[in-house]
């Protein structure tokens, strides 16, 4: 219920059954339907009467009803006025006032038969309301029930005839019977037939309704008989026989056959079916209706089959096994009336030029070896033959060869090869490799149950029977594999020289083709992607592990190489003639320091005794153990020529900044210089005394290399 009549959804409802009224209300919103249920008979008229109340005023304005009328269905909110219904076009008129309407219905059919609801609507938006749960009204129409008391045989039954209703009517009606139209002069409910007309038809109404009166019982009149298909009919097809006679109750029907085979069917079939009748279904059939009323027999109809082709069988000519080239004869033999017409197949396909009873081959084939059959047909029907197999003997045809792989073919995989080939008889098998030079197998198939790479190349199969044998074209097989273990090497191999170049080079056998990487160790990014690597100028800094990596879709691998760089030889050859001009220098420097000593030494004066020169030249030529020092201090390596520094030794303790170079590396050398004793030849410079000289000699240290 939609609209306002959802906010009554609390109204109190009360329905009794049959006579009592049906109320519903909320507050003051109320309607009343009596009965709340009603019988009718088809064709009369009913009346349904409804009263309603309601509040005289709604936020102190007067109510006032606007519409009053009936309705069966509500869609979304929507109420249909019986009125604009064509189903009750001029047949429902209302009759309202004084807040009680009443509803007739005339002229009653059984889709009359339904729930029907009272509504009203006023002049305030929200004062609407429907009655609930409405008037059920059902149609209903009279009927004869046989009773069938004694002998079950028709002449002697005895037959009691009741005019029934299933409406309780409130008011006592008069029952009046008719045969065939003829008024029987029957009051009563029940009627007794004292003699049984088997062409009449029984009926009853109520008296003042004789317009609408109940349907009429009657025994069964003369079946009519009939067959599906009406013209021929052909054996294997399907045939229906139908029998059908009009009779209330409904008649029960038997299927009979001229020959005396009684034929029966369930009781509640009108036909006699044959699904796929036979030469031996043909014959006279009739059908017998019966109820309670009667029994009556139908005319005999005459089942007449023809039939299509009985057999169908295929000969050849000649039988057995047939050597290829050699002519064959087929031929097709049917019984059917009239005669077939033929048509020829080879596995389910038609022939060409096979639409006669023989099919010749004038010299057979291996493409003419299969089952053959035919197909007899007249207008009836159709039948196929068995199959006939014809066999053609032929040598083996050019073998194929197919591989079996999950994916490529990798090492290790299992791979099958297959080799087939179309001969009669069956054709025996030889694998060979690479052009037939080596025999592998004797069967169809080759099967590599873990692959190698050593299995690579060209295979080839051979078919052959006692007619002959073709050999296959040759399939490649190429197994892929993960790298090898690689092989790498130095040029030029050993110590390498700084500032010399050297090249890597890496090696790997791979399947397909491996990508290189080099890496030094200790070092995440890679040095090159190549297969060789070359170093220019190489540096002391270079030297330590090398490896390569190899590596495929299938797998990788990698070997290392140790790179040892030592000092160049222009390198050491700059240093040792440096420090041969050092010396050179330093030896100057003494010899010219000893020879203006000895020419610094004084005559001796007059007077002087030549003693003293004497212990003079003795102290000069007695060895002179003094031991002098030279500092030796090697500096850091530059990238530029080696240049070496010399400057006097300090005699006292080295001081701190000499001390930080001491842990830096400094090396200290112990340099002796023997005294020397020199003969005088000429003038005051002999028996000059030897000084000691200190020098210090810095030694350049090798620089610590960048990474």
């Amino acid at each position: 219920m939609k609209g306002v009549a959802m906010s009554f959804s609390g109204a109190i409802c009360r329905v009794i059954v049959l006579t009592a009224a049906v109320v519903c209300g909320h507050d003051e919103w109320k309607v009343t339907c009596s009965p709340s249920q009603i019988c009718a008979l088809e064709g009369s008229i009913v009346q349904i009467k409804c009263s309603y109340t309601y509040p005289s005023k709604i936020n102190n304005k007067p109510t006032v009803v606007e519409k009053e009328f009936w309705f069966t269905k509500e869609i979304n909110g929507n109420y249909r006025d019986l009125k604009e219904d064509e189903d009750y076009s001029n047949r429902v008129n209302y009759q309202c006032t004084n807040n009680a309407c009443t509803m007739n219905i005339s002229n009653l059919r059984k889709s009359d038969s339904n729930v029907y609801k009272f509504r009203f609507t006023t002049n305030h938006e929200s004062g609407k309301y429907t009655g609930l749960p409405g008037v059920h009204l059902s149609i209903t129409d009279l009927q004869v029930q046989v009773n069938i008391t004694g002998s079950t045989d028709h002449n002697q039954k005895r037959i009691e005839l009741t005019c029934n209703n299933k409406c309780q009517l409130s008011h006592p009606v008069s029952y009046i019977w008719f045969n065939n139209k003829q008024n029987l002069n029957v009051n009563n409910q029940n009627y007794l037939l004292q003699t049984f007309n088997p062409t009449g038809k029984y009926y009853c109404a109520i008296k003042g309704y004789e317009s609408f009166p109940s349907p009429a019982v009657y025994a069964p009149n003369i079946p009519l008989l009939s067959a599906i298909p009406s013209d021929e009919i052909v054996e294997g097809t399907a045939v229906t026989l139908n029998c059908s006679s009009d009779a209330n109750p409904t008649a029960k029907y038997t299927w009979y056959r001229q020959n005396g085979a009684h034929v029966q069917k369930p009781i509640s079939e009108t036909q006699r079916v044959f699904s796929s009748i036979q030469a031996f279904d043909s014959g006279w059939y009739h059908c017998e209706a019966d109820n309670d009323l009667g029994r009556i027999t139908s005319r005999s109809i005459y089942i007449n089959v023809l039939y299509r082709p009985k057999t169908c069988t295929v000969s050849v000519i000649p039988s057995g096994k047939v050597e290829e080239g050699l002519p064959v004869t087929l031929t097709c033999t049917s019984d059917a009336n009239p005669a077939a017409e033929y048509t020829w197949y080879k596995e389910n396909k038609i022939l060409p030029n096979g639409s006669k009873q023989l099919y010749y081959l004038s010299a057979v084939s291996s493409k003419d070896r299969g089952n053959y059959f035919c197909k007899s047909e007249n207008q009836y029907g159709h039948r196929n033959s068995s199959p006939r197999f014809l066999d053609v003997l032929y040598a083996p045809k050019l073998p194929s060869v197919s591989i079996t792989s999950s994916g490529e073919i990798v090492e290790g995989s299992s791979v099958t090869l297959t080799c087939s080939s179309d001969a009669n008889p069956a054709a025996e098998y030889k694998w060979y490799r690479e052009n037939g030079q080596k025999r592998l197998a004797s069967k169809n198939y080759l099967i590599f149950n873990y692959i190698e790479k050593s299995d690579s190349g060209q295979y080839y199969c051979t078919a052959m029977n006692n007619r002959g044998e073709k050999t296959s074209t040759g399939i490649n097989i190429d197994v892929k594999f993960a790298p090898r273990l690689p092989a790498v090497s130095l040029n030029p191999s050993g110590e390498i020289a700084e500032g010399s170049s050297v090249t890597l080079t890496c090696s790997s056998d791979a399947n397909p083709a491996a990508e290189y990487t080099w890496y030094k160790e200790g070092e995440e990014s890679p040095k090159a992607s190549e297969q060789t690597f070359t170093i220019s100028d190489i540096l002391y800094e270079h030297s330590g592990n090398y490896y390569c990596q190899v590596q495929n879709k299938i797998g990788r691998s990698n070997s290392t190489v140790s790179v040892i760089v030592v000092a160049g030889s222009l390198k050491l050859a700059a240093i040792g003639t440096t420090v041969f001009i050092f010396l050179i220098i330093i030896f100057l420097f003494v010899f010219f320091l000893l020879r203006k000593r000895r020419q610094s030494i004084p005559s001796p004066k007059h007077g002087e005794s030549p003693n003293n020169i004497e212990q003079c030249q003795d102290n000069l030529s007695e060895p002179q153990e003094d031991v002098q020092y030279a500092s030796v201090r090697f500096l850091k390596k530059q990238r530029d020529p080696v240049y070496a520094n010399f400057k006097p030794a300090k005699t006292g303790k080295p001081n701190e900044e000499e001390e930080e170079e001491g842990e830096q590396g400094v090396e200290y050398a112990t340099v002796k210089f023997a005294s020397t004793t020199f003969q005088r030849t000429e003038g005051p410079e002999a028996g000059e005394d030897l000084a000691a000289l200190y020098s210090v000699i810095n030694k350049f240290q090798r620089p610590k290399l960048d990474n």
